[in-house]
């Protein structure tokens, strides 16, 4: 029936599935590395946006308030410079102001008072013409035009552009008589406003500048925008309710800037204090490396405890199914002797036939040689044909023993070149006896081409006739039939075996192949037979199905690999 495959090598096989313990062990550890992984980086990821963002508002915000905080001190030493003006105006008369003695002297009392901040005073009447004037001349610029007289001279108090402070800076005051209005203006040291300009300077690479609506500006040395479109794009900015502005701007060399900006109430120009967007933020980068480098540890970790995690299931999985394993192959052994157990009747009835006959030649050969001449010629041939009798129904005995021992050994899972009609004809021969007492007929519908399967026999063997006894049980008429049919099909050997018995009921099919489940009466049937063949099946890499009608039988289709040719 079966001969060794010289291709393959005669170990017992290993399936690989599914449900290997290193697939579910792999699976497991990606599962858990992304379990704990993802709320991590999403975690992450949120904290990095808000805190970013936090971080950049703050820094706005820091910006906004030291441009503002500026703005304000400025504007307050401004207001205490108009109110010491005032202060010469509110205790003067036009006729003393217009004295250069008494005018020299207030220069002197005020130069006493605030060292370093007046250079020079002038009374200007109402046609812009000075009428007295002290100070170094070398240090008293007069502004270019007339536009600073025309709008001085309307208000009570005026500053000049301090944009252009460093050319100079002052401060008038508007004196109103009975018979005109007249100016007092006081010029101030534009070093001092650098020197304060300087104060406003936030450090590192940064500046500060004061601009006007035209986009002019002035700045300390090493302080200045970067470019005049800058400084035109921040004199455009609009301020609500006098409130600070914080913009970000690109220089010529692409680097980002951010700008804060606030008015000054005095004069009308906007202070804009800058720094590169790198510097402030770098607080904020080194805490992104910071939150990194715990993230990556973080994740390190995960990933080394869970492949930690996964080893050890690993091992106890590879445990768990060798015990699975161990388990099943007594299983098999516990559905082969049932099986045996429902041959074992028909097997007894097969050899009783045999052993009749060979008693009953052992008789008559004891009768030969009682007889009056027991050497005669005749006597002779009768022993000796008697003899042959008994030595044929032996062997046959025989036979009929090695196929009962065959399938009942151990299970064998050696790979052996199987000849599939071979094999159903002898299970055909050893399962006939059993349906004959049970009125079935077994009938072969084998077909030559059906070919070879490298699989264990054994193993095969017990499947068919797993399949084979249920057939029979299920029939409880008279002229049962049952059918065992071979075929090719797709690169695969087909089996079927039909029945013409009571069907399986529809709404238990779907049960039939889980262990243990049987419709068989108690003490009949393990519920093993099925499970078993299904599980066989799939390690083989074959199938198995059926259908069912209630009442008319069914039909179980086995699908095995065939082999290649040689």
């Amino acid at each position: 029936m079966t001969q060794p495959s010289p291709a393959k090598d005669n170990t017992p096989r290993t399936y690989k599935d599914k449900t290997s313990p290193r697939l579910m062990s792999g699976q497991l550890t990606v599962l858990s590395i992304l379990v704990a992984m993802v709320p991590l980086l999403c975690v992450a990821t949120l904290g990095y946006v808000f805190y970013d963002a936090a971080y950049r508002e703050k820094t706005h915000a820091l910006l906004a308030e030291k441009a503002m905080n500026s703005v304000q001190s400025l504007d307050g030493f401004l207001e205490e410079k108009i109110a010491n003006l005032r202060q010469e105006t509110d205790s003067a008369a036009i006729a003393e102001l217009s004295d250069s003695g008494h005018l020299r002297a207030r220069l002197h009392s005020l130069q006493n008072a605030y060292q370093g901040v007046f250079l020079g005073l002038d009374l200007v009447d109402a046609s812009g013409t000075i009428i007295a004037r002290t100070g170094d001349e070398s240090l008293l610029p007069t502004p270019a035009g007339e536009s600073w007289f025309a709008q001085a001279i309307s208000r009570p108090q005026f500053v000049s552009n301090l944009a252009l402070c460093d050319t100079y800076c002052f401060l008038a005051v508007r004196i109103t008589t009975e018979q005109s209005a007249w100016l007092l203006r006081a010029h101030l040291d534009p070093d001092l406003i650098q020197e304060k300009i300087r104060l406003f300077h936030p450090g590192g690479t940064g500046g500060a500048f004061f601009l006007d609506r035209q986009g002019a500006y002035s700045a300390a040395s090493g302080t200045e925008p970067d470019s005049p479109e800058t400084a035109l794009l921040l004199a455009q900015q609009f301020f609500p309710e006098g409130r600070p502005v914080v913009l970000e701007a690109k220089d010529a060399k692409g680097q980002t800037n951010l700008y804060g900006c606030a008015p000054l109430r005095s004069t009308g120009n906007i202070l804009a204090i800058h720094q590169p967007r790198a510097q402030l933020l770098r607080p904020l980068f080194k805490a992104r490396l910071v939150a990194l480098a715990i993230i990556l540890a973080g994740c390190g970790g995960i990933i080394i405890t869970a492949l930690a995690l996964a080893k050890r299931t690993e091992q106890r999985l590879f445990k768990a199914e060798l015990e699975l394993q161990h388990m099943q192959k007594h299983v098999m052994d516990a559905g082969k002797l049932a099986a045996i157990g429902e041959l074992a009747a028909g097997v007894a009835h097969e050899i009783n036939n045999p052993l009749a006959i060979m008693m009953e030649n052992a008789g008559w050969i004891q009768d030969l040689l009682k007889s009056d001449d027991p050497h005669s010629e005749e006597n002779t041939e009768e022993i000796f044909s008697s003899l042959q009798t008994i030595t044929t129904q032996g062997h046959r005995c025989r036979e009929i023993t090695h196929k009962l021992l065959s399938f009942a050994r151990k299970a064998d899972t050696t790979t052996n070149v199987v000849h599939i009609n071979s094999l159903l004809e002898d299970i055909a021969g050893f399962a006939r006896q059993k349906a004959k007492y049970r009125g079935v007929e077994i009938r072969l519908a084998l077909d030559p081409k059906a070919g070879e399967v490298e699989s264990s026999p054994t193993e095969i063997q017990q499947i068919i006739l797993n399949l084979v006894n249920n057939a029979i049980d299920a029939i409880e008429k008279d002229n049962g039939l049952v059918q065992l049919r071979s075929s090719r099909e797709d690169g695969f050997v087909r089996i079927d075996v039909e029945d013409n018995g009571q069907g399986i009921p529809e709404d238990i099919l779907p049960s039939i192949f889980e262990p243990f489940f049987t419709t068989k009466a108690a003490g009949k049937g393990t519920g093993l037979g099925l499970s078993i063949c299904r599980d066989l099946l799939s390690k083989m890499g074959g199938s198995i199905s059926v259908k069912s009608t209630s009442g008319q039988g069914s039909i179980f289709h086995v699908r095995l690999p065939a082999s290649s040719p040689k």
